[in-house]
């Protein structure tokens, strides 16, 4: 089985999303330098897994 680049990206920004489950919030930029992501790569998937229920985020700073 094949996986997209974006999807790869995807399981990535994931998993550095949940070595923060329970701590402090992160945001897009956070992760993407954490993960070595470029920061649009990370915004995009960010706004996709969001809305697939896969994550929760805020817009803004709050």
């Amino acid at each position: 089985m094949r996986m997209s680049s974006l999807a790869d990206y995807a399981v990535v920004l994931m998993s550095a999303a949940a070595r923060h489950c329970g701590g402090i919030r992160c945001n897009a930029r956070a992760l993407a330098t954490e993960t070595g992501l470029p920061l649009p790569t990370a915004q995009k998937l960010v706004s996709k897994l969001s809305a697939a229920g896969l994550i929760e985020s805020v817009r803004g700073a709050g």
